[in-house]
This record gives C-alpha cells, sequence and structure tokens, in this order.
C-alpha cells in the first residue's frame, strides 16, 4: 500500500504529529492502554530502550497534545480531538503498516527538500 492509498487525514496526521516510528507506536501504546499511566522506565522497559529516549518520546507526544501528564509524571492518553484518526491509525497501522512506515520515513527528505529549495539560487 503506497502512501499515496492512505487517507489525506492520517496522512496528514502523521506529517504534523509523528517523527518516527517508535514515537507513533509509543502512542499507539498509550492509546491501546487508556486505564494505564505510564512514566518513562515502564516504557523503556516496553520498548527495550533507554529512559532518556522514552522521556523525551513521551514529553514530545505531551507538548503536542496528544497524550497527557500528571503530577508524578506519569503519561496517560486521554480521548480529545484527535482520537478519531488515532482510532483509525491504530486499526490502519496493524492492518496495513507499511505504508504508515513508509509515511513517517517519507516525510523528513520532504522537509529536507524543502529547506533546500530555500537555498536554491532562482535565475531572473
Amino acid at each position: 500500500m503506497p502512501t499515496s492509498s492512505l487517507p489525506l487525514e492520517i496522512k496528514s496526521f502523521l506529517i504534523e504529529y509523528i517523527d518516527s516510528i517508535s514515537h507513533l507506536e509509543v502512542l499507539l501504546m498509550l492509546f491501546s492502554t487508556p486505564d494505564k499511566k505510564w512514566d518513562a522506565q515502564s516504557v523503556s522497559k516496553e520498548f527495550r530502550s533507554n529512559v532518556t529516549a522514552a522521556t523525551i518520546q513521551l514529553e514530545n507526544l505531551q507538548q503536542k497534545g496528544l497524550i497527557k501528564v500528571d503530577e508524578s509524571r506519569s503519561y496517560f492518553y486521554v480521548p480529545e480531538e484527535h482520537h478519531e484518526l488515532i482510532k483509525a491509525l491504530y486499526v490502519l497501522y496493524h492492518d496495513k503498516p507499511v505504508a504508515v512506515i513508509a509515511c513517517i520515513y517519507d516525510k523528513p527528505q520532504d522537509k529536507l527538500k524543502s529547506f533546500a529549495n530555500a537555498f536554491k539560487i532562482k535565475k531572473d
């Protein structure tokens, strides 16, 4: 499934909010466990990553308004503005992961191309 066949809303959401596959997987894990609170240590253990990386991902998702954090620095998912998109993304990622992964991996090249194009000298 090429990225062009992703629903536009999903593709736009991925471009705007998701920086990496691990970023997406942390969001979807919290989405799929709405009654559980996760700290950076438990996320790092779940994904076999380091605590610093887990902390950065959780903080980034929280800053983007996709998850919440409490006073004990535990993170959790609360259905809000993007709930229906995240729900659809959860299903799509499990049914057709290649298209979702391709969209996420294609995104940095688009940003780099835009950045590089800003410095092109145009002939008048």
